[in-house]
């Protein structure tokens, strides 16, 4: 069974709603919002999805092949997000690997473990 619970996915859910548009106007505008997001929901802040992909498959198309696959993340934050870190999550091993990647590739990021937050006032 293919899973739906990946960063891209919610990319392109974000984007075929308009939710992403309206989260980054609300942002730009200095708008009050409170955004809560957990996994992909707190990777999809950053500026890109880059080394996300070796956790999550960038080719799952759950709303039809026509669509591409998204690689930029709605750049709220002007960092990558690579969560379950050193967790005690299925992901954790394989997010050593995107970790890696980041660094490899000069992708500016911040790794989280389970239980760590970000807030943005």
């Amino acid at each position: 069974m293919e899973r739906n619970d990946s960063t891209f996915v919610l990319a392109q859910a974000m984007k075929l709603s308009g939710f992403d548009e309206i989260i980054k106007e609300y942002h730009r505008d200095s708008k009050n919002i409170v955004y809560g997001g957990y996994s992909a929901g707190i990777c999809i802040l950053g500026p890109t999805l880059r080394g996300i992909h070796l956790v999550d498959d960038p080719d799952q198309k759950p709303y039809g092949e026509q669509h591409q696959t998204i690689w930029e993340g709605l750049n709220i934050l002007n960092y990558a997000i690579a969560p379950h870190y050193k967790s005690d999550h299925k992901e954790s091993e394989d997010m050593d690997k995107a970790v890696e990647y980041m660094i490899d590739n000069k992708i500016l990021f911040r790794a989280l473990r389970d239980g760590e937050v970000i807030i943005i006032e």
